[in-house]
């Protein structure tokens, strides 16, 4: 019998900016797409660093996993992906005030650039449908 796999599409998300889905539900996991601090409206970067970037792609994470009835609780593995290190503690700081423990296992890398001109951060996560 061959997997099924269901792409979900976020209406409070910003457009997919290439050829990617929202979401994609396969095998019970939720599989979000990586989200820069895009908003949702002008799909622009948002102003005011790397904290205001990370809270924005919070957002779109949240919605992401909501239109596909699942909840930022519910995540098991996160992604980071970051221009500057020195500011993982101001990333994972924030994320803290928005997931509980148990926390996700996670990863952050140093990247060079991001797919969006002014991208400081990207997170991308993995979730229980």
């Amino acid at each position: 019998m061959a997997q099924v796999r269901d792409a979900i599409s976020a209406p409070k998300a910003p457009k997919p900016n290439g050829n990617y889905s929202h979401v994609v539900r396969a095998a019970g996991m939720l599989y979000v797409a990586g989200w820069m601090g895009d908003d949702p409206e002008t799909g622009k970067v948002v102003q005011g660093g790397i904290e205001a970037q990370t809270k924005q792609a919070i957002i779109n994470i949240r919605a992401c996993l909501e239109a596909a009835g699942s909840s930022l609780d519910k995540v098991v593995r996160r992604r980071i992906y970051i221009i500057d290190m020195g500011e993982f503690r101001k990333v994972d700081g924030i994320w803290g005030e928005e997931v509980r423990e148990p926390f996700p296992v996670s990863t952050c890398v140093q990247i060079g650039a991001l797919a969006k001109e002014g991208a400081l951060v990207e997170l991308e996560v993995d979730a229980e449908a």
